[in-house]
C-alpha cells in the first residue's frame, strides 16, 4: 500500500506541486483581503509611457505601456489616483467600472481589484516558481 503511494506521488509530482502551492498562493491572497478597504470606481484615463532600452550594437528597443488613472468614491469625496506599477496587462477602458482596494493602515496605498492587479505579482510569480520548484525536488528526491 506504501509502495503504490509513493509511486503515485512520484509519478504525479509536477501536479501535486502545483495544487500545494495553488492552494497556499490562493489562501494567502484570500486572508489578505481583510487588509483592504473596497470601493466603487472608473477608470477616467489611460496615459502611455514609453521608455527606451539600449540592447548594444543593435541599436534600442522601445517599451510602452498604458497606465490607468483611476477615481473611486470615499464618505462622499472623489479621489483620483494612478496605477503606475509595473504590471503584466493593462486592458482597461476609458469609464469602465472597477473595484478599488484601500490598504487599512496606509490610504495612500491603493489597487485595482483585478486579475493582473490584485490576483498576480510579478513578485508573487517568482516565489510561486521557486515554491513549486522546491516541493517538485523534494518530491522526486526524498518520496
Amino acid at each position: 500500500m506504501v509502495n503504490k503511494r509513493k509511486a503515485f506521488i512520484r509519478n504525479n509530482a509536477k501536479t501535486i506541486a502545483f495544487l500545494l502551492v495553488y492552494i497556499v498562493f490562493i489562501y494567502l491572497k484570500v486572508t489578505n483581503l481583510d487588509n483592504y478597504y473596497f470601493y466603487d470606481g472608473k477608470v477616467t484615463g489611460l496615459y502611455k509611457v514609453v521608455k527606451s532600452h539600449s540592447t548594444g550594437a543593435r541599436g534600442s528597443v522601445l517599451i510602452g505601456r498604458e497606465i490607468p488613472e483611476i477615481e473611486y468614491y470615499k464618505n462622499n469625496d472623489t479621489i483620483k489616483c494612478d496605477q503606475g506599477d509595473l504590471r503584466l496587462v493593462s486592458n482597461f477602458e476609458v469609464n469602465e467600472k472597477i473595484k478599488v482596494l484601500e490598504d487599512k493602515d496606509n490610504n495612500y496605498e491603493t489597487k485595482i481589484y483585478s486579475l493582473f492587479y490584485y490576483w498576480i505579482d510579478f513578485n508573487e510569480l517568482i516565489l510561486f516558481l521557486f515554491a513549486f520548484l522546491f516541493i517538485l525536488g523534494f518530491i522526486k528526491n526524498f518520496i
